[in-house]
């Protein structure tokens, strides 16, 4: 099987704070893998460090056949998309921020193409064409010229993902693809990121996430992280388990599985007993 990210023995240290701690993984090119982890687990560092923006101080890591560290990571993340709603939109071309919010979803799409906020170039007739399809493919065809902040925010996502397909990465990166949505958006999300997959010659796609319920149902492997390294690693359902995610979220849960789908329950008793850990 070939691999998209070999990591081997890694480590993140920020001054006296270790935030990953020896995780080592290996994600199958062509599929869909998650990472799984509650908040500071350090799943966004892993992210980060894989994609060059976070420096390793020990171990190795490998993305689609470049070793990080030696290589020119400006042209790994050519090869690469992420999608982070998070930091999604801007007014005024704020710092850090993915797209201006004033654009068109057709331009927000065509800024993929060179990793803009605003679109300062002038596309040429098949980047055009490239945007009107990715945008049929992800059900907004017919909000091409409606600007993106008058999109619902399950537009914007879905707007989004088109954009980091446009230039056909080999890698995309989903950071919380659905946090903040309502049922139906999400749902809306999920079927898209299914048509993802189910494509014709999909990229690796990396969801990154502590919603189990977000997952999609061709998701073929998780990767559960706690404190900066890898718990258990495997196909959903031997991951997905009460025991390995009470662990990981420090909190006794039950997981249910309907349709290829999980959903998790957090017990109330322990709720009590959390508080005053946290005190």
């Amino acid at each position: 099987m070939q691999h998209a990210v070999e990591a081997d023995d890694l480590h993140v240290r920020r001054g006296r704070t270790t935030i990953l701690r020896g995780a080592t993984c290996r994600i199958a090119t062509g599929r869909c893998t998650a990472i799984v982890g509650a908040n500071g687990s350090g799943k966004t560092t892993l992210t980060r460090a894989l994609t060059g923006h976070a420096l390793i101080t020990s171990g190795s890591a490998r993305v689609l056949g470049e070793t990080i560290g030696r290589t020119d990571i400006r042209a790994l993340r050519q090869r690469i998309s992420i999608v982070n709603p998070t930091t999604a939109t801007a007014h005024h071309h704020v710092s850090g921020a993915v797209v201006d919010e004033d654009l068109t979803s057709r331009d927000a799409v065509l800024t993929g193409f060179y990793g803009t906020v605003g679109l300062y170039e002038d596309p040429d007739d098949a980047q055009r064409q490239r945007a009107d399809q990715v945008l049929e493919e992800v059900g907004l065809g017919r909000r091409r010229d409606l600007c993106f902040a008058l999109l619902s925010t399950g537009e914007q996502r879905r707007c989004l993902i088109a954009r980091a397909l446009v230039h056909r990465p080999e890698l995309l990166i989903l950071d919380e693809p659905t946090a903040g949505l309502d049922p139906a958006a999400r749902e809306t999300v999920l079927a898209t990121i299914e048509g993802v997959i189910d494509g014709d010659d999909p990229p690796t796609v990396l969801i990154i996430t502590h919603h189990i319920e977000e997952l999609a149902e061709s998701t073929g492997d998780v990767l559960l992280m706690k404190d900066g390294r890898f718990i258990a690693t495997g196909p959903p359902g031997e991951v997905l388990t009460d025991a390995h995610l009470s662990e990981a979220f420090g909190c006794a849960v039950t997981v249910h599985r309907r349709g290829g789908r999980f959903w998790l329950e957090a017990h109330p008793r322990p709720w009590r007993r959390l508080l005053d850990k946290s005190r």
